[in-house]
Formats: structure tokens, sequence, C-alpha cells
């Protein structure tokens, strides 16, 4: 999905970045630029996202000026405010912003909450489902806003945590990722914490992708990775 920030804290903005495209989306920076509009006009994103300190004089004057603009009227936008009360955050929504989130925050929490404007957009119409980033493998597509997962175009149902861990590894195919680094991009583990949570939730969704589960490979003594499947003899060379 195409996001872009706009803010004059470079320095975080360039970190809200590296998170998204960590994600698979594709992100543009809007610093210190004159013409705000003008740019989101010429190449108008998915979502916005506004952070403070904010270019403009105020943010909610921005706020009431963008949604006067037939193309903006609808695209998803949060406000993310450094240490902001409550207080201040109802004043954006009620200027049009649909989210907010203070600092400092959760990276998962803000994902999250990026992810489910995104989904909102596509049920609602916004967003084409043809335009969702997607993930395919084999028999296996995940589409990463809506959180679909299909196995030869036969939708599997996955909890949360099973998706994500799906979509961690297929980001990444033919990647050895180790135990702890899931744990982490996962669970928000400590390496301090005893846990055979991952190999429970790695059983669990080979089992429901059928045929397809052997791709979720173990490495033994390291952790687990995603392979792509070998070609049929039919489809090599002679």
């Amino acid at each position: 999905m195409h996001i872009t920030i706009a803010g004059d804290d470079e320095k975080f903005c360039a970190q809200i970045q590296k998170l998204l495209e960590e994600h698979n989306h594709k992100v543009a920076v809007l610093a210190r630029v004159g013409h705000v509009l003008e740019a989101l006009r010429a190449e108008p994103p998915h979502l916005l996202i506004i952070v403070k300190p904010f270019f403009h004089e105020t943010l909610t004057q921005f706020l009431h000026v963008l949604r006067e603009v037939p193309p903006m009227r609808r695209m998803p936008v949060v406000c993310v405010n450094p240490k902001g009360g409550s207080s201040e955050g109802v004043k954006y929504l009620e200027a049009g912003a649909d989210d907010f989130i203070n600092r400092p925050f959760n990276p998962q929490i803000f994902l999250a909450r990026v992810r489910t404007l995104l989904r909102r957009a596509v049920m609602s119409g916004d967003i084409r489902e043809e335009e969702i980033t997607a993930l395919r493998c084999g028999a296996v597509e995940v589409k990463l806003v809506s959180r679909q997962v299909s196995v030869s175009g036969k939708p599997v149902v996955l909890t949360r945590l099973e998706f994500d861990l799906l979509a961690h590894l297929m980001k990444s195919p033919e990647r050895v990722f180790k135990r702890q680094e899931l744990l982490d991009a996962i669970w928000n583990y400590p390496d301090t914490v005893e846990t055979r949570t991952l190999d429970k939730h790695v059983e669990t969704l080979r089992r429901k992708l059928g045929p397809a589960g052997t791709m979720v490979a173990t490495v033994h003594g390291v952790g687990y990775c995603f392979k792509a499947p070998a070609p049929s003899s039919a489809a090599r060379k002679p």
C-alpha cells in the first residue's frame, strides 16, 4: 500500500518509514514541504500519517482544508501526537482525522491501527481489492491488509498470531529466522522468557495450510523459514 508521512520531525518520520517499509508498504515522506496538498494531489496515498510538529500553522486547520479537497475527503488520516493528551486528539478527530496515537507508542499497536484503517477503506470500496499488498509463494497467497489467506484459491482461517507468523516468514522466503527473532517480532517476548508458544503456533499453522504446510520448514538448532516448493518434474527443463 502507498502511505505518505508528513511532518517536521525528520528523524521520527524516518523511523516510521522504516517500520512501515519492513511491512511491505511503499512510503513517501514529506519533510519541510511548502505545498503538502499539491504533493498529495500529485500522488494520492492510500493513507496519510501526520506527525507533529507539523509545518502548517495548525494541524486542525490543515485537516479542515484537506477534507474540502474531493480526492482527500475519504482518505484515511492518522495523527501522531508527541505526548499529547486525549483532549488534543479529540480535536483532530473532530477536524477530520480518522485516528490519533500519542508518542511514545508500541510499534505493534501503531501497525495494527494502520492495518485497521486500510482494511476499513478496502471494505468501504475506497481501495480496490487488487491494490492490496499480497504475498504469494507456491499455492499460498496472503493479503496483508484484509488479512486473508488462501491455499490453491481456497480460504484458510488463521488466528491473528498465526497470520502474523505466516506473513513474517513469507516476506523473506528462504531466509532462516532464529527463534528469538520470531518471538520478538510476533509476540514481543524478551529473550529471558522460556516458551514453547512458537512451536505450537507453527504446528497449528502447518496443519491449517494442509499440504502447503511443509513450506514452513524447521531449521534444526536455529529456527524456521518459509521455503518455496521445488518445481515439479514436468516443469523442469529436459
